[in-house]
């Protein structure tokens, strides 16, 4: 019997590529026999200045969200995975991963990857992980991203 059905999967499209996390959600997806649903949850409060100053920019950027999504859902597809959902949602990502599109698509899992970045924002994007993790509806995993992890296997001696 699979262990799940419906694997919901926080990617960032915009800015830091989540390929780790899908990459893992195909892998999955193919071993459970499960749907995939890609999620972009667009974080107004981070755009709040650009929707102040060019409203057609917001529209452009989700537009742009909403094309990367297509290619990755024709990528899963050539993989094998079948029943490949996208979705652009708008709100703050780790409520609206955690509790909103968990419960609307009815997800057995999430898979959200960790980012790469300052060092600051790892530690936000974390602490995001684990908000993410504490307020769903179902179990969580962060992938961990491969890029990252080999920067950090080599110290910088600078």
């Amino acid at each position: 019997m699979s262990r799940y059905k419906r694997i919901l999967v926080g990617l960032d499209v915009l800015e830091t590529p989540s390929y780790d996390a899908f990459e893992e959600a195909c892998a999955m997806a193919l071993e459970h026999g499960a749907s995939l649903i890609l999620a972009f949850v667009f974080d107004e409060q981070r755009y709040a200045n650009l929707q102040r100053i060019d409203p057609k920019g917001v529209r452009h950027l989700k537009e742009r969200a909403s094309y990367h999504l297509q290619a990755y859902k024709e990528e899963a597809k050539l993989t094998g995975v079948t029943g490949v959902e996208t979705v652009v949602d708008a709100g703050v990502p780790e409520k609206r991963l955690a509790r909103h599109l968990c419960i609307t698509y009815n997800a057995d899992l999430i898979l959200v990857g960790e980012t790469g970045g300052p060092a600051f924002e790892r530690l936000l994007r974390g602490r995001r992980s684990r908000t993410i993790a504490s307020r769903a509806a179902c179990e969580v995993r962060v992938v961990r991203n491969s890029q990252l992890a080999a920067l950090n296997a080599y110290p910088r001696t600078e």
